[in-house]
């Protein structure tokens, strides 16, 4: 599985991918090889729902920076680390169906972030007051079957 999942992302660099399925592979981690070198800087939409996830890499907009689309959902990701904020041509964020249990703040920074699902998760409250994502309030966002 392991080198099936390393040629599929090294075809995918190679032939310079815009989109690439990574979904139903039952990764643990987030696949290394997505971040080597320069990353797959022409990578717009990144499926890698039904998996295994808790976390995600601190340098993922760095490595991926024209990600348009993500989706984590069904995944078991607890937080989303503060530089999903500096994913700047983000438009959709699916990260439904997992274990979070806020929402950091950086999500704000996504000026063009136009869905956001965050429904079947943890959450207890959305952060307080003025640090509110900005997104929250020009879109909907779906919310549905949380604490």
């Amino acid at each position: 599985m392991a080198s099936e999942l390393c040629k599929t992302i090294s075809v995918a660099r190679l032939e310079k991918h815009k989109n690439l399925f990574l979904n139903y592979r039952n990764l643990h981690h987030f696949p290394l090889e997505l971040l080597k070198d320069e990353g797959l800087q022409y990578l717009e939409r990144l499926y890698m729902k039904r998996n295994s996830l808790t976390t995600l890499p601190e340098n993922l907009a760095q490595k991926l920076p024209n990600l348009v689309e993500l989706y984590l959902h069904s995944n078991n990701i607890v937080v989303v680390p503060e530089a999903i904020g500096s994913l700047v041509k983000l438009q959709c964020l699916d990260l439904s169906d997992n274990a979070l249990e806020i929402v950091c703040p950086e999500i704000g920074r996504l000026r063009a972030l136009r869905h956001l699902r965050l429904a079947n998760n943890q959450l207890q409250f959305l952060p307080p007051g003025r640090n509110v994502p900005p997104c929250f309030c020009h879109f909907p966002v779906s919310l549905t079957q949380n604490n």
